[in-house]
């Protein structure tokens, strides 16, 4: 019973009178609301005008807490805009340049729109229809519709548990979800029209380009690029800092996105560019706060800025784009001059910003063969597979290289040896990893599951390592090791990782090919290729 709980009739004594032997009526005899629910451990008391609610709550009640899913809905009868306001905002840490923006699209299409001013339990697929029937009359665009559905969303996501039992975003039915601008896929210049753009900006502010589409640095990173940076014994772009903006009137320095440094290989043609650069406009010291980690620990960082204004001053990203970025478009024959467009200004222009180059940089890269790994991290991106995402587009011969590469390694055989003397991954020491994500492969199959590997290594540094279900998909999972210039201990890192998967779902490893000896360039140690044949434990002889 104390488990469960009890009902408790708050009009009538709980014993009968001695006397009488009738239960008396209790001060509050239709006064309230007569049969309360007691006694569920973690719920609060709940009182009901019948029995057969109070029975009816008392159910629902125990089994979501045997589910670990109760929440009283009573502390969803805050409004929305109220919780926002007053819990969700205050708690949020966000980078001060995303901070204003974000903001202001949640408190004037949030907070100031039917749907903040509604009880947060009581809000359906109806609410949420008449909500964004509200912002499309305001004029906002469906892309813009659907950033701001993508922060109500993390809003009911943060108050899961806590005010409501679940995220209406996420239970809302397929027609009430934004249906988002369609698949977008990221648009590279080609050679005349990056040649033409380039061309077309004053000289001294070439150098961000060149950044941009022969090293893929995002703006920022440009802006607070130094030719302290260079690293010329390792030929590779050391990425430390990006420059940003504070409401577009205070300037900082921070990490780059994702607060990780990283390291992009330096061609010798950038090199050459830089160092003529750097001749025509010597570089100038710059001192600003630093916000966020890094600078160890520093609140302010004095950095040689490779590309300033005319003035020896950091660069505006708004006035970059408008003052430079934008004119190079309309004489490059790329943009339409301003006086042109009905409203006197410029026509739509997003896609031919900054980070065409960066998808211009992409695009040459993949094209060129390079593995998705290593792109991954000299793009700054979180993982491969959001390379994948962005820029699948732009390795028009993935599939045939991956058929070819699955037909060179079934040419030896099930139970043949390695082409080469490659070491035997089972006697590899291998690397100690410090990073891992979870490995998306399948359980306890019943047939045997081919995991290809490869891994990339930058400057020296750690290797990351991806597992993939294809040669040339997707990967299902990475490591990060410790820096070692050593490609077979990198994969002995994999088998070791792999191993342990496949031990706590039912698996076991049964070939592990070392393929770095068939490493396309032998002259680029810092590649590594596998391939892990895991079956059901039942199979293992």
């Amino acid at each position: 019973m104390a488990t469960s709980g009890w009902i408790e009739d708050r009009w009538l004594t709980k014993r009968p009178d001695p006397v009488t032997g009738k239960r008396e009526r209790t001060a509050l005899y239709k006064k309230c609301l007569r049969y309360r629910v007691c006694g569920i451990p973690g719920v609060r008391k709940r009182s009901f005008a019948t029995k057969d609610e109070a029975k009816e709550w008392q159910n629902k009640a125990i089994l979501a807490m045997k589910k670990k899913e109760f929440v009283d809905e009573r502390d969803g009868h805050i409004l929305l805009g109220d919780y926002i306001t007053s819990e969700w905002w205050p708690k949020r840490t966000d980078a001060v340049n995303t901070a204003s923006a974000m903001k202001s699209k949640i408190f004037n299409h949030i907070v100031d729109t039917s749907l903040g001013r509604t009880q947060m339990y009581a809000i359906d697929d109806g609410h949420l229809i008449e909500w964004k029937r509200e912002l499309a009359d305001r004029g906002l665009a469906a892309s813009t519709i659907e950033v701001i559905w993508n922060h109500l969303s993390s809003v009911f996501k943060a108050a899961v548990g806590k005010r409501i039992a679940k995220n209406p975003c996420t239970e809302a039915a397929k027609g009430v979800r934004p249906a988002g601008p369609g698949e977008t896929k990221a648009r590279a210049w080609t050679k005349a029209e990056a040649a033409a753009i380039r061309a077309a900006m004053p000289e001294r502010y070439q150098a961000i380009a060149d950044l941009g589409m022969r090293a893929g640095l995002r703006q920022g990173e440009a802006f607070g690029f130094s030719p302290d940076d260079v690293d010329r014994d390792l030929m590779v772009l050391h990425v430390r800092r990006q420059l940003l903006w504070e409401n577009s009137t205070r300037p900082y320095y921070k990490l780059p996105k994702g607060n990780k440094e990283r390291d992009v290989p330096l061609s010798p043609g950038l090199l050459k560019l830089l160092d003529e650069y750097g001749e025509a406009f010597p570089p100038v010291a710059v001192t600003l706060p630093w916000k966020g980690p890094g600078n160890n620990g520093r609140p302010e960082a004095t950095v040689r800025l490779l590309v300033t204004t005319w003035h020896g001053n950091r660069l505006l990203p708004a006035t970059f784009n408008k003052a430079t970025m934008k004119p190079a478009l309309v004489k490059a024959g790329l943009l339409a001059p301003r006086g042109e467009n009905p409203n006197w200004g410029w026509g739509p222009s997003r896609e031919m910003m900054h980070h065409r180059w960066r998808h211009t940089y992409a695009s040459v890269q993949l094209g060129a063969g390079e593995d998705v790994i290593s792109v991954s991290h000299w793009m700054g991106h979180a993982s491969p597979d959001v390379t994948l995402k962005i820029y699948t587009h732009f390795m028009p011969d993935r599939g045939m290289r991956g058929r070819a590469a699955v037909d060179n390694w079934l040419e030896a055989g099930a139970g043949s040896a390695p082409r080469s003397a490659a070491p035997d991954l089972w006697a590899v020491d291998p690397l100690a990893f410090t990073e891992a994500t979870l490995l998306a492969l399948p359980k306890q199959s019943e047939e045997s599951v081919e995991v290809y590997v490869q891994g990339a290594r930058y400057a020296r540094g750690p290797w990351t390592v991806g597992a993939m279900l294809t040669a040339a998909g997707p990967p299902a999972g990475e490591i990060r090791t410790e820096p070692d210039d050593d490609p077979d201990r990198a994969l002995a890192s994999a088998l070791a990782w792999v191993k342990e998967y496949a031990a706590v779902h039912g698996m076991a490893v049964t070939r592990a090919e070392n393929l770095n000896d068939q490493v396309a360039d032998p002259l680029r140690p810092y590649q590594a290729l596998g391939r892990f044949l895991l079956v059901p434990r039942g199979g293992v002889t």
